[in-house]
């Protein structure tokens, strides 16, 4: 190599440098701690935590193609954070945690069970409230359908209701490789996300979240049991459903009103709001969560730091 080529290429190298240390100057400061759990069949989650390690667990679990990410306004809300653990997920095949091949990974309740377990196992969390956005209700129920009401402390699911209602049937679509078409999939699917105002950066994650759901994950989830319908006449443990009044695609009144057979569910009705509470009223939403953690661990004789 001549000396010219030396010193070029020993300029790139500092100019490199230089942008990585801009880069790095410029990433904000965070609370957030992360940590990667090693799950039953061997995918590595990835699970963000938050908050007071002495505090009560709160687990979250996002929606279909999105991440942790979504409950960045609960992970960084210094009301729960100073009385709260608070653990988010990257459920399987989401966000940065790992995507296996096999669609018998992503099939039936099992899979999602056994992650959440992983996480609570290795966190040594002591039936924590569970946290359900819209697909994450669903795992919350396949948690309690696997190991049982005393598992949880409680559940708050929210633009969902686990699968509780039967849902309608319907061939799901095929997705392909088409990256430019995911791009403009995951503005569409945010901009149907919400009814009121949401910060750009909730909806920059959100966007970036989906696009990091390869194709042939998409595929393979439609082997995922979605159907706990069986479970609401014995379902046991303290439910709280928060709903958004404009949520289209979950009709709050007739949910609230299917749902009244069991005395341990409570549906609230959010006026103005739709599939989206936590960004979309997240001051409300933390109060809502925080009161639910109070009460219910005081029913079940756990004191509350």
């Amino acid at each position: 190599m001549s000396r010219r080529g030396f010193f070029s290429l020993m300029l790139l190298g500092v100019l490199m440098a230089q942008g990585w240390t801009e880069l790095l100057r410029a990433e904000p400061k965070s609370e957030l701690r992360f940590r990667e759990v090693i799950s039953f069949d061997g995918v590595p989650l990835n699970v963000v935590e938050s908050g007071n390690p002495a505090g009560t667990p709160i687990v979250f679990l996002h929606g279909f193609s999105q991440s942790y990410l979504s409950f960045v306004p609960q992970l960084q809300d210094p009301q729960l954070v100073s009385r709260h653990r608070l653990i988010a997920i990257d459920l399987r095949g989401h966000g940065a945690s790992g995507k296996p091949w096999l669609r018998e990974a992503y099939a039936g309740h099992l899979p999602w069970a056994r992650d959440v377990r992983a996480v609570v196992d290795a966190l040594q969390l002591s039936a924590p409230v569970i946290v359900g956005w819209s697909f994450g209700g669903f795992v919350a129920m396949d948690y309690v359908r696997e190991y049982g009401p005393q598992a949880v402390t409680a559940l708050l699911l929210t633009g969902s209701h686990g699968g509780l209602l039967p849902r309608p049937t319907g061939v799901p679509p095929i997705y392909v490789g088409d990256l430019d078409a995911a791009i403009g999939n995951a503005r569409q699917f945010m901009r149907l996300m919400s009814v009121k105002p949401v910060a750009a950066a909730d909806i920059e994650r959100g966007e970036f979240s989906h696009v990091m759901m390869p194709a042939y994950v998409r595929n393979a989830m439609a082997g995922k049991r979605l159907d706990n319908a069986d479970l609401l006449a014995t379902h046991e443990a303290r439910t709280l459903l928060l709903l958004g009044e404009k949520d289209g695609s979950l009709p709050a009144p007739q949910i609230r009103e299917a749902l009244r057979s069991n005395p341990r569910i409570e549906v609230q009705i959010l006026e103005g709001v739709g599939h989206s509470a936590f960004l979309e009223e997240p001051a409300r939403f933390n109060r809502e969560l925080a009161g639910l953690a109070a009460s219910a661990a005081t029913a079940r004789g756990v004191s509350i730091r």
